[in-house]
């Protein structure tokens, strides 16, 4: 079955996403990687749009299990590499279905990057950055230290963000769920960019590590620690892991 639709390539079964997931592990200069997508998007709504930049090969969207419709972000792959540079050439934002969507170079998935920065929850606004970085340093040389803001009120919040020199520290720390940090007891995630954790999601990886508590045969991050703390995202473009 081979349907065509101006430059859009094949539109029937050819395009089921087998030709990106091959591809999963190589740099492929004509494949991207589309974010912020509307859960109704189809990969028909998806195809047809980016096939004005040039022909498309292959699309696929990441698709809830449960119900079947988008998770938000997919991929597409031109045919050829310019395609892709004529997406970013276009002077005006990206739209598909109202929303306004997020296209970028696809990364090859060719193994787990180091993760270096944690989310730390539970952190009372008043527990002095000194403090914060004097226990962290423990475990290893720290690069640095996010202390999110209230915009009303600039204010601290009940979070912070660490990145360490080097992935071993955060190896160490995420052999407990909590840490005492002053007077705050603190859950402690890995925290991975929103385009990194999605990119994972869809290959299967997990791309963190698990939590486990000393003594109760482990606990291990999930899906449902997944969502993001209220505001995190909006002032930090990671997600806690």
């Amino acid at each position: 079955m081979s349907a065509t639709l101006g430059d859009c390539g094949p539109m029937g079964d050819e395009a089921d996403g087998s030709r990106i997931d091959a591809s999963k592990n190589e740099e492929d200069e004509g494949k991207m990687f589309v974010g912020g997508l509307s859960w109704d998007t189809t990969k028909k709504d998806l195809k047809d749009y980016f096939c004005k930049y040039g022909e498309v090969v292959d699309c696929t969207l990441k698709l809830d299990p449960i119900t079947g419709r988008s998770r938000g972000f997919g991929f597409v792959l031109f045919k050829d590499a310019e395609s892709v540079e004529k997406v970013f050439l276009c002077p005006k934002e990206h739209k598909l279905n109202g929303k306004v969507i997020d296209p970028k170079k696809a990364k090859a998935m060719k193994g787990k990057e180091p993760v270096k920065k944690i989310f730390v929850g539970g952190l009372s606004p008043d527990t002095p950055e000194e403090k914060v970085r004097e226990y962290f340093g423990a475990f290893g040389e720290v690069e640095s230290i996010e202390l999110p803001m209230e915009t009303k009120t600039n204010k601290r919040r009940g979070f912070c963000f660490i990145t360490f020199k080097e992935e071993e520290p955060v190896k160490c720390i995420m052999e407990k769920k909590f840490h005492n940090i002053g007077l705050s007891k603190c859950e402690i995630k890995v925290a991975v960019s929103k385009e990194q954790y999605q990119q994972q999601q869809y290959w299967g990886g997990r791309g963190g590590y698990s939590s486990r508590a000393r003594g109760r045969g482990g606990t291990s991050t999930s899906s449902k620690h997944m969502a993001s703390h209220h505001g995190v995202c909006s002032h930090n473009s990671y997600k806690p892991y």
